[in-house]
């Protein structure tokens, strides 16, 4: 039984002297980190460092998951990071160096996904016992959304995983089932249930003989000359990968591999120390008010069916398919576990475009643009049915009333041919919005450039997109910034062609447009639909 409900986390001392931490935030589905984990997680290590004979601790979980992370509406709303911020954050990760630092050893029992600052609680402790199961997924996903692990993440990993697998996962936020977090060195032990996480946690407490002490606080001999060579060689051909992939637009990647170099020569306190510095230099950043928008808001909104019209839910098992173009979704079918061949529904497909019913009803049209599949809006009930067919091929769907992606490029072509009108060089114009995160396929070669020309092709662009919005072409802004970036070029570090109005701020947006429009023509004037639209909708993320 809790003995303080109030705190949020039980906490039982048993009679062998191991205390038992049971995370359990009161009032959230999910242990988040947050002003009140901070305060709980303090109260908890001062009263285990006053405990008198302590044999171990356990920390586990009394939520579905383990712990989901970091508090990402209160991240989103931070404009930046002061020095009481980073004082705070200091003081977040120094409850988890006193917790590994105890005397007594501290094992992580892991029920369900341990996910950014979860599995940096994990990484505190000394030993990581996982059940065996698929929703029982490890990793560090902040650099998805423009930030670093902030608790100890880039500091620890790369002493259990080694440097290149270390980076892999630091960079790529990827998550680990729990097979692969054991064989890389992230878990130590999996159970077969979340009824044995217990007993085998306070097995291997007991069979501890001498208080365990951290890779990175034992005493260890230098790295020899070869060996830092080959590091910073690798550490070189990262930082060039980074920049080849983001042309320099995302600043966290790159802070996180100096990190990663800081811990080959510095001791980890100095090291978790830079961390929070760089940890907070990210913090506010359009960048990173752009990642958690677009790759945690939106994403989510898609994921967890908030986009999804309303009709019955449907699991298709079988699919017949035919045209020329069929290969690519036969082969996408077979790789979902769709049967292809004679089946009620039916796809004909030519080229992007495909039809989908059955015999003897309208078929709906969908059009396929790279991930994004375009679902032209017929029947409830039929809509419903393409959309999870789509989400089942593992691709995105987007419900539309009218052309979206076909009239962003049709803007966006119009803007290209406006600049080159007026004397803008090709290659220039073209390397200009590449490093803008726009590709333009168009010919090669030096000349002159507008400075603005990069800023009118992405206010085009939003335009278009907001402007389909206001007329009801989509509904949702989430899906219109996902297809932006996945199926119009729109860059992705500024977060979608809606997110890049909604970080100016509307008014300031409005006026932009106004003040082109009034240079270079109505193209650019906002219609009275998008001037109330704007002024009206709430952000997705708000």
């Amino acid at each position: 039984m809790r003995e303080d409900p109030a705190m949020g986390f039980d906490y039982q001392r048993r009679d062998d002297g191991i205390v038992v931490v049971t995370m359990d935030m009161d009032g959230q589905s999910a242990n988040t980190m947050s002003q009140v984990y901070h305060d709980l997680m303090g109260a908890t290590v001062a009263r285990l460092e006053g405990e008198a004979g302590l044999k171990g601790v356990v920390i586990a979980s009394a939520k579905k998951t383990f712990f989901a992370g970091g508090d990402l509406h209160a991240l989103l709303a931070n404009e930046g990071a002061d020095a009481a911020y980073r004082a705070w954050l200091n003081e977040d990760k120094g409850f988890l160096r006193r917790l590994e630092q105890l005397g007594a050893p501290v094992v992580a029992a892991i029920n369900g996904a341990a996910l950014g600052g979860g599995l940096e609680i994990c990484l505190a402790c000394h030993h990581r016992v996982i059940v065996e199961d698929r929703a029982a997924v490890t990793g560090l996903p902040e650099v998805t959304l423009g930030l670093l692990p902030g608790a100890g993440g880039c500091a620890r990993l790369p002493w259990l995983t080694g440097l290149a697998p270390a980076l892999d996962l630091l960079l790529s936020g990827r998550m680990m089932a729990p097979a692969e977090a054991l064989d890389l060195g992230v878990i130590d032990e999996l159970v077969p249930s979340r009824e044995e996480l217990l007993p085998a946690a306070l097995a291997w407490i007991h069979a501890q003989t001498e208080p365990p002490v951290q890779p990175w606080d034992r005493p260890v001999a230098p790295r020899s000359e070869v060996e830092m060579a080959k590091a910073r060689t690798l550490l070189a051909e990262t930082r060039a990968r980074i920049m080849a992939e983001t042309r320099g637009l995302l600043p966290g990647p790159l802070k996180i591999v100096e990190l990663v170099e800081a811990g080959l020569v510095m001791e980890v306190d100095t090291v978790l120390a830079l961390e929070s510095r760089l940890f907070c230099d990210l913090l506010g950043l359009p960048e990173t008010r752009a990642a958690i928008t677009l790759n945690f808001f939106a994403a989510n909104a898609l994921r967890s069916g908030k986009l999804r019209p309303d009709g019955p839910r449907h699991r298709i098992e079988a699919l017949e398919i035919t045209g020329d173009g069929a290969d690519a979704l036969t082969a996408l079918a077979h790789k979902r576990r769709i049967t292809v061949g004679p089946a009620p529904l039916k796809a004909q497909v030519a080229g992007d475009e495909i039809l989908l019913g059955e015999a003897g009803k309208d078929p709906l049209r969908l059009h396929r643009s790279g991930p994004v599949v375009e679902i032209h809006a017929g029947a409830p009930a039929a809509t419903a049915r393409a959309y999870d067919l789509v989400q089942q091929l593992g691709l995105m769907p987007l419900v539309v009333r009218g052309a979206f992606l076909d009239r962003l490029r049709a803007a966006l072509q119009d803007e290209v041919q406006h600049l080159l009108t007026e004397g803008n060089a090709p290659g220039a114009l073209a390397a200009r919005a590449h490093a803008a995160g726009l590709d333009l396929t168009l010919p090669e070669g030096d000349g002159p450039v507008a400075d603005d020309a990069t800023d009118r092709l992405l206010t085009r662009l939003s335009l278009a997109a907001l402007t389909c919005l206001a007329e009801g072409v989509l509904q949702h802004e989430a899906e219109a910034d996902l297809a932006t970036v996945q199926a119009a070029g729109f860059p992705r570090h500024l977060g979608g062609a809606v997110q890049y109005a909604r970080e100016q701020g509307p008014d300031a947006f409005l006026a932009r447009c106004d003040a082109l429009a009034d240079r270079l023509g109505d193209r650019f004037r906002p219609s009275s639909a998008l001037r109330a639209y704007l002024r009206d909708a709430k952000s997705y993320a708000a």
